[in-house]
């Protein structure tokens, strides 16, 4: 459990302290367990997204940087947080004992025009998560973003008009109150994880020094990670044990910190998640292409056979005396090899009329080759698209990379479109913008996130002294290294290259072999799919892909 209470208690402090009389502006609903409330705080002067998510395995509050979608038409949800809140004011935030509970206490104008208290809860405790919003005074419900019935849970319902009832309280002490004193075990306090447990159970002494520090506002954000890079914890302590045997990645911010962790794990990143049902969708198409090619093959290899239907037509036309309407076969003698051959007829028809039935099938047969050699080709180019597609869905990190690839792949003809107005819509936001990185030489380079990107920064932002470069028969991102007309020297190339490999498919790899070559060496073939080039006159050079955000 990596939101813990000690955490969430953590993060209800630095609310409290940064939100007083801060003004709720905005709030969307970009998932159905997701609230971004953007706030205006006179405490800071900065305007900030504040983060409510109740998903199972990512329930959390925190300050966001990250960008969310937002759905075309908000969710009725969305719409009464709208109704009561935009608009009010954040009178401060709480949290019950080191429950993982934190409560915004609201000041709101109701329809009338006078001023109401509103308590926005927001219960963080896994598959129970739940974000209810209650009017002070009374203590009921106006609604919630789960709402439980009796038949869910007989203890408390969660529906518009109940009162509102605390989930069953912990016969634990309360870690922001308990003296040290009176704890004698690690399990007697409420709101440890199951890491942070393990953390102080040797150590009592430092649960509380590190107590202390969290009350005086000192936090050590960081995310500790396994060998193969995926996040396991996340805490505002030092975490001494799991450092041991992770990696750790320090924060300024909490909000950094658990934005890292939960956007860095599969369990939890939304993009990743809907990037594999999109993954699911290209793969049938390309399973589909798959098939399509095997029978193209087995046509081809049939039609290679046809020069027995040629032969039978020659045979018969020469043996027509052999034959009478009526019989299903007859065998004549091969002036080719003295071989007999057994040749089949359609009784209906007469000796003559079968010649021509074969000579027939044998034209078919031959036209046929042609065409399927044609389609074959098609084929095979659309496989190897899809395929690049593929790669660059496995590498996309925002909402925006996948949609962009999306629009791609219906304005190819792969998918099938989307109304005139999300059309509209998907036009405006469809603009390149290629990821843009200065290496440690001091040179700017230009990466494609997706074809259509590959092909703009290639044909349409690079010059002919600019230099292309791309992973050796393997696929990846175009990147095209901006030179202004002098020539590269091998740092340049090999730091341009290292990026390359990044963002390829070699990507875990080591010695990846990047080609590279001046642009003017770089042609798009007539009727060419989206990033699909050919070039000449090119170099090739092996390096170890690195990651330009972290290039040294």
């Amino acid at each position: 459990m990596a939101y813990d209470g000690f955490l969430a208690g953590a993060v209800a402090r630095q609310l409290a302290k940064e939100l007083q009389g801060a003004k709720i502006e905005r709030v969307q609903q970009p998932e159905p367990d997701e609230i971004i409330l953007q706030v205006y705080s006179p405490v800071t002067g900065l305007r900030k997204k504040l983060l409510i998510c109740t998903a199972p395995q990512g329930a959390r509050v925190h300050y966001t940087k990250l960008a969310y979608e937002n759905p075309q038409d908000a969710p009725n949800f969305c719409m009464l947080l709208r109704k009561h809140l935009q608009g009010g004011r954040i009178l401060t935030v709480t949290q019950p004992a080191t429950e993982r509970i934190l409560e915004f206490h609201l000041e709101t104008i109701n329809e009338m025009g006078y001023s109401v208290n509103k308590l926005l809860i927001c219960e963080l405790m896994g598959k129970h998560s739940n974000l209810i919003l209650t009017d002070e005074a009374s203590g009921k419900i106006i609604d919630a973003i789960k709402r439980i019935s009796i038949d869910v849970n007989r203890y408390r319902q969660i529906l518009p008009g109940m009162p509102y009832v605390s989930p069953p309280p912990q016969d634990r002490m309360d870690l922001w109150t308990a003296k040290p004193e009176d704890v004698a075990d690690i399990r007697q306090i409420q709101g440890l994880s199951a890491a942070a447990a393990e953390e102080f159970e040797d150590d009592l002494p430092n649960l509380f020094r590190v107590r202390d520090d969290v009350l005086a506002g000192k936090l050590f954000p960081a995310v500790y990670s396994d060998a193969n890079g995926k996040p396991r914890d996340v805490h505002i302590f030092p975490m001494k044990k799991l450092a041991e045997v992770c990696s750790v990645t320090t924060f300024e911010e909490a909000g950094d910190a658990l934005d890292y962790f939960y956007s860095h794990r599969k369990e939890t990143n939304r993009v990743m998640q809907k990037s594999e049902g999109f993954a699911k969708s290209v793969s049938t198409l390309v399973d589909k292409l798959l098939l399509k090619k095997q029978r193209l093959l087995e046509d081809i290899q049939k039609a290679e056979n046809a020069d027995i239907y040629r032969l039978k037509g020659e045979l018969l036309n020469a043996n027509l005396h052999l034959a009478k309407t009526g019989d299903k076969r007859v065998t004549v003698t091969s002036y080719y090899d003295g071989q007999p051959v057994t040749i089949e007829l359609d009784e209906r028809f007469s000796p003559a009329r079968n010649a021509q039935n074969y000579y027939k099938k044998y034209a078919k047969a031959k036209t046929g080759k042609k065409e399927k050699l044609i389609q074959l080709e098609e084929c095979e180019k659309d496989i190897e698209y899809l395929s690049t597609v593929q790669d660059q869905i496995s590498m996309t990190a925002t909402y925006e990379e996948m949609e962009l690839i999306r629009d791609e792949l219906i304005r190819e003809g792969y998918l099938r479109g989307r109304q005139a107005k999300d059309r509209k819509r998907a036009a405006a936001k469809a603009k390149p913008k290629p990821r843009r990185f200065t290496l440690p030489c001091g040179r700017e380079i230009a990466v494609g996130r997706n074809n259509a990107e590959n092909d703009y920064i290639t044909f349409k932002v690079g010059g002919k002294t600019d230099y292309w470069l791309h992973t050796k028969d393997i696929h990846g991102s175009h990147v095209v290294l901006f030179m202004n007309g002098d020539t590269p020297g091998e740092d340049e190339i090999y730091q341009a290259a290292a990026v390359a490999a990044w963002y390829s498919k070699g990507k875990e790899s080591q010695n990846v072999p990047v080609d590279y070559v001046p642009l003017r060496y770089v042609k798009k073939p007539s009727g060419a799919k989206p990033g699909m080039v050919i070039f000449t006159n090119n170099r090739t050079v092996w390096v170890d892909p690195k990651d330009p955000e972290t290039f040294e």
